[in-house]
């Protein structure tokens, strides 16, 4: 079953997997100080990224992916996010695509997570930054051009070939999700592997309303490839990192 690790080639299927991708982490990354605990910080080659979390007793207490892509979108970051369910070491933040001066209001608003938010200490908002931001499919359709996903839609209202519903925000108002469902076109694609597991997924950046966005995917998900000029609609993770010292 396709999940946000597996989505840049780590086949973590169970509790032993996972140990397992941890004491890789563990063995060659980076140690990382954070106000509430450590970051280990293992970069594994072409933009594949994990960030695992020890607390203060050193016990570990999360593991997330990133994949750091070549995506640049300059947003309006409006709010830190402390969500119940999170750990001291998880971070989402709150902002608007294409922000207007008052940073407060622009195309979109969205929320997306941070796999390093606690090395920033007390981040300032509203402040204008630039991020990297990368979805990790949950569903994706894949539509060969325009003309085709304009096709499968029925009905006279249909989605433009561009467009971005910040679903997250849909639900408990005080603890949004980091996911949207939003359609794109396919600016750049590839096959990437993953060189520690030799697992292949599916890499492509995407322009929606709003910007370009990295996404990834596991293989498992697709009917057919993603290549330059299609189109493709679905539902994703929001995963994103600083470009600039907020």
């Amino acid at each position: 079953m396709a999940n946000h690790m597996t989505s840049i080639g780590f086949p973590v299927k169970s509790r032993e997997d996972f140990e397992q991708i941890a004491g890789v982490a563990i063995e060659h990354g980076t140690l990382l100080e954070a106000d509430q605990g450590q970051y280990i910080y293992f970069e594994a080659g072409n933009g594949i990224e994990l960030w695992l979390q020890v607390n203060q007793e050193n016990e570990i207490i999360g593991l997330n992916p990133h994949f750091a892509g070549t995506s640049r979108l300059e947003v309006g970051l409006t709010a830190i996010i402390d969500r119940e369910t999170d750990s001291v070491l998880d971070g989402a933040c709150h902002a608007w695509m294409e922000p207007d001066e008052s940073l407060e209001s622009g195309t979109c608003p969205f929320v997306f997570d941070m796999p390093n938010l606690g090395l920033f200490g007390q981040v300032e908002v509203p402040q204008r930054i630039s991020i990297q931001l990368t979805a990790f499919s949950h569903e994706v359709n894949v539509y060969d051009n325009e003309e085709e996903y304009s096709q499968s839609q029925e009905g006279e209202v249909k989605f433009a070939a561009e467009s971005f519903i910040p679903s997250g925000l849909f639900g408990n108002s005080n603890e949004p999700a980091s996911t949207a469902i939003f359609t794109g076109r396919v600016v750049e694609a590839s096959l990437i592997q993953n060189e520690y597991t030799g697992s292949s997924f599916s890499w492509c950046k995407a322009k929606t309303l709003g910007g370009e966005i990295d996404v990834v995917t596991d293989l498992e998900l697709l009917d057919k490839d993603i290549a330059v000029g299609s189109i493709i609609s679905g539902t994703f993770w929001l995963s994103a990192k600083f470009v600039d010292e907020p």
